[in-house]
C-alpha cells in the first residue's frame, strides 16, 4: 500500500478520476471538466496501478455563521491570525478493499498534511447511517459534534462534524 498525493500532473491522475467516478464522489471532488478544485488536495491508496482510496480536502477559513444581520466573520486566534481548516470533502475505499487499514492510513496522511500547512484543524461530515466511518474517528481521537445538514434541494440530514485540531 501506498498513499500518495495527486494532482492534475500525476502520472496516475486517471487512475484517481477513476476511483471517483467509481465510488460516485467526483462531482464533489473535481470540476465538471475533471480537473482539480482551487484549494483541494487529492490523497491516495495505491495497490499495484489502481487507486482504490481516496480522500479530498478543501483548505478554507474558519468563520462564524451569519446569524440575523451579521454577516459571516473569520475566526482568528487571540493575536488576529486568521485560522484555516481543511476540510474532508470526499472519502472513500472500494468495497473490495475495506478492512485492510486504507481507511486509516488516508486520515492519518491527511493529519500529517494538515500538520505541515500549519492549519488548526480537520474536520468532516458524515452521514448517520456510516458507522465504520464514525469508529474510526473516533479510534483517531476526533470529536464528535451532532448536527443536521441541510442539501442544496433542502433535504435534512442528521449526522456528525468529526473536528480534530492538528
Amino acid at each position: 500500500m501506498m498513499i500518495e498525493q495527486f494532482s492534475s500532473d500525476h502520472p496516475r491522475w486517471a487512475a484517481y478520476r477513476a476511483h471517483l467516478d467509481r465510488v460516485r464522489m467526483a462531482r464533489w471532488a473535481v470540476t465538471a471538466g475533471g480537473q482539480p478544485l482551487a484549494q483541494t488536495y487529492y490523497l491516495g491508496v495505491m495497490v499495484e496501478q489502481e487507486v482504490v482510496g481516496h480522500l479530498s480536502l478543501l483548505r478554507q477559513p474558519l468563520t462564524l455563521p451569519a446569524a440575523g444581520d451579521q454577516p459571516p466573520a473569520p475566526v482568528s486566534r487571540p493575536d488576529g491570525t486568521p485560522l484555516d481548516e481543511l476540510f474532508v470533502q470526499t472519502f472513500a475505499v472500494d468495497t473490495g478493499h475495506r478492512r485492510r487499514g486504507y481507511g486509516r492510513a488516508l486520515q492519518q496522511a491527511a493529519l500529517q498534511l494538515a500538520r505541515d500547512l500549519g492549519v488548526y484543524q480537520l474536520r468532516s461530515w458524515s452521514s448517520y447511517d456510516h458507522p465504520e466511518n464514525y469508529a474510526l474517528k473516533l479510534r483517531l481521537g476526533f470529536a464528535a459534534c451532532p448536527a443536521v445538514f441541510e442539501t442544496d434541494t433542502g433535504l435534512k440530514v442528521s449526522g456528525i462534524y468529526f473536528v480534530k485540531t492538528v
